[in-house]
């Protein structure tokens, strides 16, 4: 008796302690990711998931506009900066979430679950950017609680805090956390349905921890449609070693979830066969591709962060996998053959799956969705908890060295986003290098799609009217509408930003028939200011 009240009062004081701990996890995490969001302005997509969330579609056809429902137009002239900033804004009175359900069909290949929790959540807290991106930064710091025991669950407690740690300052975690579309969503469905899968098979379950599991996986199939590679590997290890959990319940676990996710995933086809404005861009090969660098680059993303839009030193690239090389090969000598086993089969399984959804996906649709890493950012929990797990099979003095190190290698590409989040696509400075000085006789013609045209209307800062000039949609021709649209105006300024490989021939008539008074190039945005040749107004 003495023996067993020992144990337990040992049990509650690790379990106080495990629990002060995390909490200093989660405040460190909120602190750092709160600092980073609050940089810079938001980019195009982030502009895209704002207009979602509050009923606005933007990547539909001309002809399938309808202003009345809140949707895009690219308008026959000149508006104030405030007729564009109304679709990053709810209505007055809101629309409802039919209308955000509405708008991604028409604009989005995504579900709609996390533009549904935006809509609500900006329904409440606004639309500012840093309450658009505060949603992501809580389903981040929800991860944690679920990393911390599925990692205790898989390498024990040793594991459980390396893992923390790594996943708070990972790069490449808080670069996602801090941005305003559902990946850290995503990982929150993901580690929930694997926390559950593992109480499940140890513990077996009653309705509650079913439902659980249930809610987990439908949210997660609602989020994102590459949810699916990381489920299917959960629901084949749980095949594979059941446990307590009765494999007829999963069958009829995996029915419900068929059931409840059926009224939007019978519409996919459609959707996904739908015109939009940036439809096929998976399928244009980029410039010097190779798809087994790629597929390294994909798997190799969540040790080191090679960013294209960054200049690396190659030291810190190198000294990182050089590490987490030592925590693979330490794990390996430790568990030897029995690498693969356990519960360890788990997150084998769910890394694997997330890195080659992308693949499997490429070999369905011949698009290069393996050249863009994002697309197996679900694997993203579950490596960390395997080199948690690495780690756990060290000495607490060598792991901790090690966890150290990691960290140091990790700090430029943090000080990176903290001083420049994105520097090929800064919208904001963008936006205010081209409406600064402008005139109210001033136009601002941007070329871009229509959320690149949004964010620059965001934080433009002049009283100079915006036009869109939105190649895709096929309104505008030359000279006809360049004309049209400056007729009367001083100055020009022509600003070219995420136009997704259009072609600009407003810029080449420009550039043939006015004065070219100066040039900017920010990132890949260009401002270029056109001044009338032989007059005082176009």
């Amino acid at each position: 008796m003495l023996v067993r009240a020992a144990q337990n009062d040992l049990n509650v004081m690790r379990l106080n302690q495990d629990s002060r701990l995390v909490f200093a996890i989660v405040v460190l995490s909120a602190v750092l990711q709160i600092i980073l969001a609050g940089r810079s302005g938001l980019w195009p997509d982030e502009v895209f998931s704002l207009a979602m969330a509050t009923g606005h579609s933007l990547e539909h056809p001309a002809a399938a506009a309808d202003p009345a429902k809140g949707d895009f137009v690219e308008g026959d002239h000149p508006v104030p900066a405030d007729e564009f900033r109304r679709y990053l804004k709810h209505n007055d009175p809101p629309s409802g979430p039919g209308h955000v359900t509405r708008a991604v069909l028409l604009s989005d290949t995504s579900p709609p679950l996390y533009y549904l929790l935006l809509y609500a959540w900006t329904l409440i807290l606004g639309t500012s950017d840093i309450t658009l991106r505060l949603f992501s930064i809580v389903c981040s710091l929800a991860c944690l609680p679920l990393l911390f025991n599925v990692a205790r669950r898989t390498g024990g407690r040793e594991a459980a805090f390396a893992c923390c740690v790594l996943y708070a300052f990972s790069p490449l975690a808080l670069y996602y956390s801090t941005e305003g579309r559902m990946y850290s969503l995503l990982w929150l469905c993901v580690l929930a349905t694997m926390w559950a899968s593992l109480v499940l098979q140890e513990l077996g379950g009653g309705i509650a921890m079913y439902g659980f599991w249930i809610v987990a996986s439908t949210a997660g199939f609602l989020t994102h449609y590459f949810f699916v590679f990381p489920w299917v590997a959960i629901v084949a290890y749980l095949l594979i070693a059941p446990g307590s959990l009765a494999r007829v319940h999963l069958a009829a676990c995996v029915l419900l979830i068929a059931v409840l996710i059926l009224p939007w995933y019978i519409n996919l086809p459609a959707s996904l066969e739908g015109w939009r404005i940036t439809k096929d861009w998976l399928k244009w090969q980029p410039r010097g591709f190779d798809r087994l660098t790629a597929s390294g680059n994909l798997m190799l993303q969540f040790f080191y962060w090679h960013n294209k839009v960054w200049l690396q030193r190659a030291i810190f690239e190198v000294t990182a996998l050089i590490l987490f090389a030592l925590i693979l090969v330490a794990m390996a000598w430790r568990l030897r053959f029995h690498i693969f086993d356990g519960r360890r089969r788990l997150l084998w399984l769910v890394f694997a799956g997330a890195c080659a959804g992308p693949l499997v996906f490429d070999l369905v649709q011949h698009t290069y969705t393996i050249d863009v890493p994002r697309y197996a950012i679900t694997a993203l929990p579950s490596a960390y908890l395997l080199a948690a797990v690495g780690l756990a099979c060290m000495n607490l003095r060598l792991r901790v060295i090690v966890v150290g190190l990691i960290v140091v290698t990790w700090m430029p590409n943090i000080l990176c986003i903290y001083s420049s989040r994105l520097p090929s696509l800064p919208m904001r400075e963008i936006a205010w290098a081209a409406s600064a000085h402008s005139r109210p006789s001033d136009l601002i013609l941007v070329h871009s799609i229509p959320s690149g045209v949004l964010g620059v209307a965001r934080y433009a800062t002049g009283p100079a009217p915006l036009a869109a000039w939105i190649g895709q949609l096929g309104n505008r021709r030359v000279p006809d509408s360049v004309r049209a649209l400056a007729t009367g105006r001083t100055q020009i300024v022509f600003v070219e930003v995420h136009g997704v490989r259009e072609p600009a021939p407003e810029e080449r008539w420009l550039r043939a028939n006015a004065l070219v008074r100066s040039e900017t190039r920010l990132g890949s945005g260009r401002i270029v200011d056109f001044q009338p040749v032989n007059s005082k107004t176009f």
